[in-house]
This record gives C-alpha cells, sequence and structure tokens, in this order.
C-alpha cells in the first residue's frame, strides 16, 4: 500500500488545528543541525579540540576510554565525569585512576565552558525556520484552550531568541529577572490545581528543556551551603560556570537532578492524561529514557496521537526511514512515523506515492520524497500550508534536504 502526501499533509495540518487537543513538539538535535549548528558528533570533536590545556585532554581522553560504547560523545562523556566526580567528591586526596577529585571538577568545568563556547561561536545566517515555527505559535495561542508544549533536547537558545524576536510570550520554568529561579511548583501546576496561584498563564506557550540549557548554571545560594538552578544571561556570567547541561542519567544531587526529573514527568503527564498530539521533528529516537516514556503513553492512553517527522539516514546517495523506527509505528498504532522515502500510519507501511502538482505542494514535497521531515521544510509549511497571516519570515525556496539528526 502506498501513502499519499498530499492527504497526509492535510491530515496533519487538521491535527495542528484542533485548538480542543492538548498539542505538543518534541523537538530533537535536527531541529538545530537543520540551521547549521553541530550534532553530537561534530560538537564532541568541537569540544574535545578546545580543551585548554593538553593535561585536560589526557583526562577527557582517559575517562572516554572508559565507556563502553563504540564512539563515546560528549554527553557520554560528560555523565562520567560527573559519576566519577561525584565519587571522588571533589576532594583533592581522593582519586580515580591518577585524576583526582579537583581535577575532575575542573574537567567538568572546562567540558561545559567548550559546548557553551562551540554552541554560541556558531554563526547562524539563517534562523526563519525557528521564527516562522514562533510566529505560527504566536498566531495560535489566544484562541487554544491548553498552551502548547515543546518538549527540547537541545540546550542552545534558538526557541527562546525566535520567541523573544516573534513576541510569544513562554514560560520554561524559571521565575525572576536578577537571577531568574526554577520553580518546580509552577512546572507542576495544571488548570485544575487547587492552588491555581501557581499557574502561568493559559495563552503562554510552555518550553521544557530536558537536556538543560547552555544558559542554566548551579549556584550558590544565599547561605553558601547549598546550589541552586539558576538562568543566566551573558557569556561572561554562564561560560565560566557549573552549566546545567546533558544531565547524568546516575543518581546525583538533588538540585542537579530537579529540573530534569521535573520536564521528564511533565512530558510524562502530558502525554498521558486527557486527548493530546505530539509532534516529533529532529529526533531518532536514541534517548531510551524518552522513548520509555513515549511509549508507556502509547501504550496507557488510547486518546494519544503521535505523529514523528523523521529526518532518516543516508542510503545509497538518499535519506530511507530506518527499519527499527519504522518498527515502532507497527507496534504502536497511535504512533505515526513519516520519513522522506515511506511511512507507517495506523500500523501499516507504505512508500510515497510521486506527487507531481498541487497547491504548496512545493512546502511538504520535494525531489520525490517528503521534505516534512527537514525542521526548514516543515517551517514553511506551517507559513504556506497551515499559514499564519504573516510573510514577514518567508523562505524563498526550499533548501535541499542536507541535514542530520540526533
Amino acid at each position: 500500500m502506498n501513502h499519499n502526501p498530499s492527504r497526509v499533509a492535510h491530515e496533519l495540518r487538521e491535527h495542528l488545528a484542533s485548538d480542543k487537543r492538548n498539542l505538543g513538539f518534541l523537538m530533537g538535535a535536527g531541529t538545530s543541525m537543520a540551521i547549521g549548528l553541530p550534532g553530537i558528533e561534530r560538537l564532541s570533536e568541537l569540544v574535545e579540540q578546545s580543551l585548554p590545556s593538553d593535561e585536560y585532554k589526557k583526562y577527557f581522553n582517559q575517562i572516554k576510554s572508559e565507556i563502553s560504547a563504540e564512539s563515546p560523545n560528549a554527553e557520554l562523556v560528560l555523565n562520567r565525569i560527573r559519576l566519577v566526580r561525584e565519587l571522588l567528591n571533589d576532594d583533592k586526596a581522593n582519586s580515580h585512576n591518577g585524576i583526582t577529585g579537583e581535577n575532575i571538577k575542573n574537567l567538568d568545568l572546562e567540558v561545559c565552558r567548550a559546548i557553551h563556547k562551540a554552541v554560541e561561536a556558531t554563526k547562524i545566517e539563517n534562523t526563519a525556520p525557528h521564527e516562522m515555527f514562533s510566529q505560527w505559535l504566536h498566531s495560535s495561542y489566544a484562541r487554544r484552550n491548553t498552551p502548547v508544549e515543546i518538549f527540547t533536547t537541545n540546550y542552545d537558545l534558538m526557541f527562546e531568541k525566535a520567541m523573544e524576536k516573534t513576541s510569544v510570550p513562554y514560560f520554561d520554568g524559571f521565575i525572576g529577572s536578577v537571577n531568574p529561579f526554577f520553580s518546580p511548583e509552577s512546572v507542576e501546576a495544571d488548570s485544575d490545581k487547587k492552588h491555581p496561584e501557581f499557574n502561568p498563564p493559559r495563552a503562554w506557550t510552555r518550553l521544557w528543556k530536558l537536556h538543560g540549557s547552555v544558559n542554566w548554571v548551579l549556584k550558590p545560594d544565599s547561605t553558601g551551603e547549598n546550589k541552586k538552578v539558576t538562568r543566566g544571561f551573558g557569556e561572561n556570567e554562564c561560560s565560566g560556570q557549573e552549566l546545567m547541561i546533558f544531565p547524568s542519567r546516575e543518581k546525583y544531587l538533588e538540585s542537579r537532578k530537579l529540573p530534569f526529573i521535573a520536564f521528564q514527568d511533565r512530558l510524562r503527564n502530558f502525554l498521558s492524561i486527557g486527548e493530546a498530539v505530539l509532534f516529533i521533528l529532529g529526533y531518532s529516537f536514541l534517548d531510551e529514557h524518552i522513548n520509555e516514556i513515549i511509549f508507556q503513553a502509547l501504550r496507557s492512553n488510547s486518546r494519544l496521537a503521535v505523529d514523528a517527522l523523521v529526518f532518516g539516514e543516508k542510503n545509497n546517495g538518499s535519506f530511507t526511514l530506518p527499519d527499527n523506527i519504522a518498527r515502532f509505528a507497527k507496534d504502536y498504532r497511535n504512533l505515526s512515523v513519516y520519513g522522506p522515502d515511506r511511512a507507517v500510519i495506523g500500523g501499516v507501511s507504505g512508500e510515497w506515492e510521486n506527487e507531481t502538482s498541487g497547491p504548496n505542494i512545493d512546502s511538504y514535497w520535494e525531489n520525490n520524497a517528503l521534505s516534512l521531515v527537514d525542521f526548514k521544510s516543515f517551517s514553511r509549511y506551517l507559513e504556506r500550508f497551515v499559514g499564519f497571516g504573516s510573510k514577514a519570515f518567508e523562505i524563498s525556496s526550499v533548501d535541499n534536504i542536507s541535514t542530520g539528526e540526533k
């Protein structure tokens, strides 16, 4: 059986337009890579290259060699660093294979500084995709019964910058203006809570950063004895601090763990309660923790629909939907996955029919492939096919598929 791309484009538009269902997005690394930010493999190379001394590079590679994964990336190395750091308790009298607690603490700070530098130093010339997405949010948030919730594994600030540029009000879990602090009560608040004073305004978009952010820092509180998560501002303030990115997957300090656990719980609650639609873009289902939350919700909530636009993997010069992701959609009928070459919808797998004409076809179909899987094309689809009444951020032509995703 073949699937018709035009029909799918219309059906997805209906999912986006429904103001009665909870609407959310899970944005993976592919949405940042689409505009030129480094993916995890390239980021890992940049981090190692920019460590300030041979000593730090030696420690980095030593920790890297202890990881069983075939190609350890910066996230896995940082998780291992933080596990060792917890064991050594930042004490220079304690050591692990010749690395002292003080060494591992400094290595943690230097790796975070290198990640911050790599992300912030990347020159982005085309921010239109994020701005077009934000413009669509701006046009739709006032009429919705529930806020749009964006869950992202990205630690860059592209969504924040785009929403502020397009005047989209949003809440990211932090409150304050001098030293914004993390407020778990407001993250957990729902419209039916007994204490509505904790509720952010209903019309505000929610932005939940599942892997942290380059502007989250861990700072001592007023007593100097405990640390709390705050949101920084400029590069000088953040880059030398203990950044809250790539959370450890092992048991960790409560102050570190709190934002990540709170946001994972928010994702779990969003998917498990009521009628909801989740769009997934730029995510390759490589994070088992997030996968399990999604799959558990697909099993338990029959009113949940998940639409995953998957960029795919390169195969003989073209991009194809990976078999493992296709199998997920066959196992869960309320999960539909759309790749450039084929789709699995309602458990039925099929290639795309070749579309040759139709209104705004260039916003979802190009070179005999579904271009919606690219975030650049998806943002154009929102502007051209779904519509939000503004040409301010129109892209003159859809770029060829040329990015990847994590």
